[in-house]
């Protein structure tokens, strides 16, 4: 059976690599020239709610592993 220190530290991971992931998105998004045929305005929106998200994500997982090492 998984014990549960194992599985937040596998899920605070798997948080971690997906809020880089939507930043490094958003980047790619916002300074590719491979997508010069979507509108400047376009790109720039789309990439800000990204950086907005993975903002809110990075948060989210900093709060609940900060509750964490509160229980403990």
């Amino acid at each position: 059976m998984i014990k549960k220190e194992y599985f937040a530290q596998l899920m605070l991971t798997f948080g971690i690599m997906m809020v880089i992931l939507i930043i490094i998105l958003g980047v790619y998004i916002l300074l590719s020239s491979s997508l010069n045929y979507w509108p400047k305005y376009f790109r720039t929106i789309f990439a800000t709610v990204l950086f907005v998200y993975g903002f809110y994500r990075s948060v989210n997982i900093f709060y609940k592993y900060k509750n964490e090492e509160d229980k403990q």
